[in-house]
């Protein structure tokens, strides 16, 4: 006979469990004529390389859908707040999005530590996060209905790059280098069950803090390891820091890093010095100006772009217009009677989405919230990314 605690404890996980699905301000955010849409990019802060673009590429999708009538006779009206990549102003600028403004879902959060600490409340809201800026493996895993990750996860870009590499060149010495913070952590976890899978020797482990600038001491400490491949889990300045170190040092082993390296600011920093870097991730560089491009959806897409921002796009861009596409391709889905279930169930329809630009075709469940199957191979030449292999498997 089961006991009144065991059947208080059920109740309250059943409880738990339902609530994000019941709660009142589950469908706040929607009006007879406009679907509210909130973002926390970054603006400012030390990722503002990423949080611009993905802002710039989000909002030329929603502006092209309202052009287009908006869905179901509603516009969407993003709200964008600036997080700087810091947690506290992250949360500040979550809590004013979900109760001032109470917007109806979150589209293109940023960062790691930030999703982290912005989910528990938005969850309990009943406000799903949709395609965050981060490829964290918490994005999507443990599973729930409102968490929807376009990124394969740092974890498995790395450990896809460790396998790669092995396999590849048949290097038995390894070695990485990354930020002591939650992103760093997710890295090197990557790294080191690919390590133990594989059965390779782990021969120097490094973790810097995000502010450090100085990495000659930690080159040489790697350079007299005997690493035949260095595999690193930074961001911006950090990773053209320690690349340029390692070079000037003549240190030329290979070096890879994940999806956060492959931004045009890298391939074209240090007069040239960050040739030869090489990425395993989900993204891809296109070359707008090919002449493969003209006349085509992706040169008039580049030269709005432009003309709008002054500024040329990047994958980041491309990513935010996509996954802004298919929210938007699952609100319109979900009917005019729309509510955040019927638009994750929507979600969960979605097979062999192809990426117009080019990336990674997309495919989520009822137990896949997760789009992209495989990864992208690049290597930074002449100033620029340059996929190498495609299909990467991880």
């Amino acid at each position: 006979m089961t006991s009144l605690k065991s059947m208080q404890r059920n109740l309250v996980i059943f409880a738990v469990l339902i609530i994000p699905l019941v709660s009142p301000a589950a469908d706040q955010g929607i009006s007879d004529d406009t679907i509210k849409v909130g973002q926390v990019s970054d603006l400012s802060g030390a990722t503002a390389v990423w949080g611009v673009p993905t802002t710039n590429g989000t909002r030329m999708r929603i502006d092209e859908q309202n052009a287009a009538g908006g869905v179901h006779g509603r516009k969407l009206e993003l709200i964008v707040e600036d997080g700087q990549y810091q947690v506290p102003v992250s949360v500040k600028a979550s809590n004013k999005l979900l109760n001032r403004d109470r917007v109806f879902v979150m589209l293109g959060n940023m960062g790691t530590p930030m999703n982290n600490a912005m989910l528990p409340r938005q969850l309990r809201m009943g406000v799903a996060n949709l395609f965050p800026v981060t490829a964290a493996v918490s994005m999507y895993e443990p599973l729930h209905p409102m968490k929807f990750s376009y990124y394969v996860s740092y974890r498995d870009q790395i450990r896809s790059a460790v396998r790669y590499m092995a396999e590849k060149s048949g290097v038995k010495k390894v070695c990485m280098q990354t930020q002591a913070t939650d992103y760093g952590h997710e890295s090197e976890l990557g790294y080191e069950q690919a390590v133990e899978a594989l059965g390779l020797e782990s021969v120097f482990l490094g973790r810097h803090k995000v502010t450090e600038t100085d990495f000659v001491g930690t080159v040489t400490r790697l350079k007299n390891s005997g690493c035949e491949v260095l595999f690193i889990g930074t961001i911006v300045t950090d990773t053209i820091q320690l690349y340029s170190a390692a070079r000037k040092a003549g240190w030329d082993v290979p070096i890879v890093g994940n999806m956060v390296v492959q931004h045009p600011l890298i391939a074209a920093a240090a007069d040239g010095a960050m040739e030869g870097l090489y990425s395993a991730g989900p993204i891809v560089d296109i070359d707008y100006k090919s002449p493969e491009y003209d006349g085509t959806w992706i040169r008039d897409w580049y030269e709005r772009y432009v003309e709008r921002y002054g500024e040329e796009p990047v994958a980041q861009a491309q990513v935010a217009w996509v996954t802004a596409d298919l929210m938007i391709r699952a609100m319109e889905a979900a009917g005019p009677d729309l509510t955040t279930e019927k638009m994750l169930a929507e979600l969960e329809n979605i097979r062999n989405y192809e990426d117009p630009f080019g990336g990674q075709t997309l495919t989520f469940g009822p137990e896949k919230h997760q789009g992209a199957n495989s990864l992208f191979w690049s290597q930074i030449i002449d100033g620029k990314w340059v996929v190498l292999e495609e299909n990467l498997p991880y």
